[in-house]
């Protein structure tokens, strides 16, 4: 099952739908709910199937925060979160949470280090411009080692 992640529908957006030309947002854009709280609802209403995100984008996120979330979903389920991840391509969402477009990539490749690190044995160590753990338990881990998949459409996220 998945779901995907728009944090707002911006009445007169910055760029068009995806970076294509003179493509209008889609209308299903003003309804998207939480992503992982519809994940969240979805692994206690079901038992077998995997549950993924197409995509979050790692710029609208702290990184320490989402790799939480997605363990403690990954837990409920039983094992059964598939992370997407992404660079995102909206200028009012990233303007939204503070990122910006130049901050994208720099913010994913750091969200995927926290990631390996956070889901990784305790104690954690990390260290990075905006992250900093010192010797310390971040719990809950993963049932084993979530997947996490890449999407994009740019020549940069291809």
């Amino acid at each position: 099952m998945w779901t995907y992640e728009r944090l707002l529908f911006p009445q007169t957006p910055a760029e068009s739908y995806a970076e294509l030309p003179n493509v209008p947002w889609p209308a299903h854009s003003r309804q998207a709910a939480d992503p992982l709280a519809v994940l969240t609802a979805a692994a206690v209403a079901t038992e077998q199937v995997r549950l993924g995100v197409a995509v979050l984008v790692a710029a609208l996120h702290t990184p320490v925060q989402l790799a939480k979330a997605l363990a403690t979903i990954d837990q409920i389920s039983g094992g059964r979160v598939i992370a997407g991840m992404g660079t995102g391509w909206s200028t009012d969402e990233f303007q939204a949470t503070g990122a910006t477009r130049a901050d994208r990539g720099r913010f994913l490749d750091e969200t995927l280090d926290v990631f390996d690190a956070v889901w990784g044995p305790d104690p954690v160590t990390f260290r990075s411009p905006r992250v900093v753990i010192d010797n310390a338990s971040v719990l809950p881990k993963p049932v084993s080692k979530i997947p996490v998949i890449m999407g994009g459409g740019s020549s940069k996220a291809v």
